[in-house]
């Protein structure tokens, strides 16, 4: 029984292992929050640590992409890098910008940021302050960001998430952080990232209308989060996942959730508690 018993985990792990690893064809897409000088927490990363994880890629001949260039791969069959890996981030905390972008520019790493259109600080005062979740960015330093390392993509109009919206509700969100967004003069791709990683998970219809409304608003690219990898090419460009990272994970994690092996390694880690 007991061999049985390794025979299936074994046999488990091995699928998980090429279904999920950036190593067989694997597109790693890395999902932070904020980052900071010297703290780090659950949603914060170091500027220390974002130094070693971007000499890491670097190194080990890791390419970053943008948006954009996943779109062309996606729609135009334009090829990517042998090794290709996103670095996305949530929200638009002003730090991305303060911290972030300085170390963007050192490692000629690109960066896709997922802006909270009402929470951009901005000269006509029409942001929401105070919010509960930190400081963000102005308008000018989003503009400055996206001449170079980084494009921007949306997150809705006030951080709500869509699975406890309407249809309609989530209509008229989109289409409001869109306008606003152009109102600010900042770029954005055709890309959104749902808020909480969340997308009406329990709700089939539901999520397929949803789609259908992303498309009918242009929206050509979504992001999820699950900390899988998908594979290339992309199946459902309106659910690409993507993998949480920590700023209290050690180092060695960082590099199992390039590798693509994070949910692998979760698991295992629950089974033998």
């Amino acid at each position: 029984m007991i061999y049985l018993l390794i025979g299936i985990i074994t046999l488990v792990a091995l699928v998980l292992f090429f279904k999920m690893g950036s190593l067989f064809n694997g597109l790693p897409v890395l999902n932070y929050h904020k980052t900071s000088v010297n703290d780090s927490d659950f949603l914060t990363v170091s500027a220390a640590q974002l130094r070693q994880q971007f000499a890491y890629l670097n190194k080990k001949g890791y390419k970053t992409i943008f948006i954009s260039e996943l779109l062309g791969h996606i729609e135009q069959k334009k090829p990517l890098p042998a090794k290709p890996v996103m670095i996305t981030l949530d929200d638009g905390y002003r730090d991305n910008y303060t911290v972030l972008y300085p170390l963007l520019k050192e490692y000629n790493i690109k960066a896709n940021i997922f802006l909270v259109a009402g929470f951009i600080q901005s000269p006509d005062n029409k942001h929401i302050a105070p919010n509960p979740m930190g400081e963000f960015m102005h308008v000018e330093e989003a503009v400055e960001m996206t001449k170079d390392m980084v494009q921007f993509g949306l997150h809705t109009y006030t951080h709500q998430s869509y699975s406890k919206l309407s249809l309609p509700e989530i209509d008229e969100d989109i289409k409001k952080t869109k306008h606003r967004l152009k109102e600010l003069g900042i770029p954005v791709q055709p890309c959104h990232a749902y808020t909480f990683g969340a997308y009406n998970q329990k709700d089939d219809n539901k999520r397929v209308a949803m789609f259908e409304l992303l498309k009918q608003n242009e929206i050509r690219l979504a992001f999820r989060v699950s900390n899988w990898v998908d594979k290339l090419p992309v199946i459902n460009p309106l659910f690409v996942s993507r993998i949480h990272l920590s700023g209290v994970f050690p180092f060695w994690k960082f590099k199992v959730c390039v590798w693509g092996f994070i949910k692998v390694f979760n698991r295992f880690e629950k089974i033998f508690k």
